[in-house]
């Protein structure tokens, strides 16, 4: 835990009582670190961290236009650097900044950022006293400056419901993450596994029709084995992004 720890203690020290997102400049600066953004022509790109000559310099690809990106990706980088990770230079990918990361120190600077951006004392009153669902994510998306992947993944760090969150990319998971209560019980469907045909997503995806609330599905259209022994009451409930082919499913589990 120490990545929590020193992103705790940079919260702390410097008495950050608003959305720490707009402080990492002050951040910046303070530890005269040169910072700068631009577009470099690359989706896979995200930022780096570089010590030359005496120098810390963090650059952010802004290609894409996601503010909540672009801060996860500063908040990431910062993490590099308040973590003492030793290296000259550490190039991230798009990979690098996911939670499904396998690099120790990239999961750390994750780690970091998340601890950050979303600090326990702010995020956890708020996720744990409204409903799991596409209007909580995006309150606290919008309120702290992320992008909603990164909100869900937090709330999910602290509810003590059975839910579990899939993103998926044309119908191919690209991430999973389920509330600590489910961990051990049951497994999803893996990352680069198909959707299932029957599954709300996947008619989301080539459909106009969008969801509005949780609705009952067939577990075996995400669920591939239950070692609790119970029967599974399974609930829906999926939003596409038809322009990039982006889904998010929310998945509610009850154990009857």
């Amino acid at each position: 835990m120490i990545a929590a720890e020193k992103a705790q203690q940079v919260f702390r020290e410097f008495n950050i009582t608003t959305v720490p997102a707009l402080r990492i400049n002050q951040i910046f600066e303070h530890y005269n670190i040169i910072y700068d953004e631009m577009e470099y022509g690359d989706p896979n790109y995200m930022g780096s961290l570089i010590r030359a000559e005496g120098k810390i310099i963090i650059l952010v690809n802004t290609d894409i236009k996601n503010v909540g990106r672009i801060n996860f990706t500063k908040a990431h980088e910062l993490g590099h650097f308040m973590l003492n990770h030793k290296g000259q230079q550490f190039e991230c990918s798009r990979t690098d900044i996911q939670d499904s990361s396998r690099k120790p120190l990239e999961i750390e600077a994750n780690q970091f950022a998340k601890e950050y951006l979303l600090p326990e004392q702010m995020v956890k009153l708020i996720s744990m006293s409204a409903p799991f669902d596409f209007d909580t994510i995006k309150l606290i998306g919008n309120e702290f400056m992320v992008s909603k992947l990164v909100a869900v993944f937090r709330i999910l760090d602290f509810h003590l419901g059975n839910y579990a969150v899939i993103g998926s990319k044309f119908g191919v998971i690209t991430h999973l993450k389920m509330s600590k209560s489910l961990v051990g019980k049951i497994n999803f469907l893996k990352l680069g596994a198909s959707v299932h045909n029957k599954s709300f997503a996947k008619e989301s995806l080539t459909s106009n029709i969008q969801m509005n609330a949780y609705t009952y599905i067939d577990p075996k259209a995400w669920i591939v084995q239950n070692r609790t022994g119970s029967h599974i009451c399974l609930k829906e409930y999926s939003r596409t992004d038809r322009s990039s082919g982006s889904t998010m499913t929310l998945l509610k589990v009850d154990f009857l």
